[in-house]
């Protein structure tokens, strides 16, 4: 296994990677952007290095600038975490050119799944269905019109390389059709960057955690719902999925397992699903990295992910898999004032209290006197609960909510509340 392990991130998620190497008993590396300098995960690592930067571009997203801070520091493996590097092939095939191990897919199983249009075509080889919908870049607005035509409002179009809820639209209307046009058809447009689903309007997000290792070991670690979401982006998310239809849960590993084995994703990845109200399963697109939503997973298992990856990564195979025990919830708390529309807030956290008691798991990159910039994501903290039963872990989860108390920002706790209280 890697003794060194540079984490290319930030937040919470960097804290977490570099907790994990401390059990491991191997080094850490942090690297930080100006404004992360006191970070816990800066705190945490056995190294840090500045990467003399305030921005995206600047600092986490800089790959060269990683490289070097990785041969200095002597690390002889780069943990991207989520989001930033993990699904740049470019920067995983960089990262192994150089002679460190990249932990997560091959640059080569990214550029065919990392894509959602790449990652539409290799389904469809694969015998996996996805959502219908086209398989090549929309050329004109002509094209549009026939695809509305033949399936009727609403559909929706999407940026083949968005992400995070970003580059959907949804077309309801011929108004909105409209609007579309006049936003990405006209000269200098990005319509070429687009691809047409047919929309589902009432469905379920549902997900696999899937590992594969070198030699051919496959396995689902759990389904997870995240079909709570705003924006297009997830806000909580469970483990087990629930009340799933008969027969789903098959389908679901077997797509799961024949994305995997042609792709020869060697690694942690999602394969993401639509159900329909009627039943129907369709395929989404697979997140070639690990999820914000991992962690459900490992309560209801008792995994640790991230080692998974180390060991994957080492030409390892992948751990055992335990049955299922419980259910596990995850609530995202964000910057977000919900008396806003949950527009991006930013300032000093002047109080802060995390609640705890049996059950309750939490992952922040913030401490208290932390000031939360706006140059990044959102998300502060994630809030994971477990129960032996779903009703327990919802029960424990409006506990939880309670006890925390963040003063100096707005956060999205009180919609969480809501959402939790929520009969449906």
């Amino acid at each position: 296994m890697p003794s060194t392990i540079l984490v290319a991130n930030r937040g919470e998620i960097a804290a977490r990677v570099v907790r994990t190497a401390r059990d491991l008993g191997l080094r850490s590396v942090a690297v930080y952007s100006d404004q992360d300098i006191d970070s816990p995960a800066v705190a945490l690592a056995d190294d840090a290095y500045s990467l003399e930067g305030s921005t995206l571009q600047q600092t986490y997203l800089d790959a060269a600038k990683i490289i070097d801070v990785a041969q200095r520091a002597g690390a002889d493996a780069i943990h991207p975490g989520y989001g930033f590097l993990s699904e740049v092939p470019e920067a995983a095939q960089a990262i192994a050119d150089a002679g460190l191990t990249w932990i997560g897919p091959s640059a080569d199983t990214i550029r065919q799944l990392g894509d959602k249009i790449s990652a539409r075509r290799t389904a469809l080889v694969a015998g996996v269905s996805p959502v219908p919908g086209t398989t090549d870049p929309v050329q004109s607005m002509d094209e549009v019109e026939d695809f509305v035509e033949a399936h009727g409002y609403p559909i929706v179009l999407k940026r083949s390389d968005g992400g995070g809820g970003r580059g959907i639209e949804v077309i309801r209307t011929e108004e909105d059709l409209k609007a579309f046009g006049a936003g990405h058809a006209m000269a200098g447009g990005d319509l070429d960057k687009f691809f047409m689903e047919r929309f589902i309007i009432s469905g379920r997000h549902i997900e696999t955690q899937c590992m594969r290792d070198s030699h051919g070991n496959f396995d689902v670690v759990t389904t997870r719902d995240c079909s709570v979401q705003r924006r297009h982006q997830k806000v909580i998310e469970e483990a087990p999925a629930p009340y799933l239809p008969e027969g789903a849960e098959e389908t679901l590993q077997t797509w799961s397992k024949a994305l995997f084995d042609y792709t020869e994703y060697v690694g942690l990845g999602t394969c993401e699903f639509m159900l329909t109200e009627e039943g129907e399963l369709f395929f989404l697109e697979v997140n070639p990295r690990l999820q914000v939503e991992h962690t459900v997973s490992e309560e209801v298992t008792g995994l640790d992910l991230v080692e998974a990856q180390l060991t994957i990564a080492d030409g390892g195979t992948i751990p055992e898999v335990p049955e299922v025990r419980g259910h596990s919830i995850e609530l995202r708390i964000t910057s977000e004032d919900p008396a806003k529309d949950l527009a991006p807030t930013a300032g000093k956290i002047k109080s802060l209290e995390w609640p705890a008691g049996h059950g309750v798991r939490i992952e922040t990159g913030v401490r208290l006197g932390d000031k939360v910039s706006p140059e990044f994501d959102s998300m502060i903290a994630k809030l994971i609960v477990t129960g032996p039963t779903r009703e327990r872990a919802i029960a424990r989860a409006r506990r939880a909510l309670g006890e925390l108390d963040i003063q100096g920002i707005a956060t999205s706790t009180p919609v969480l509340d809501l959402i939790m209280a929520h009969p449906d």
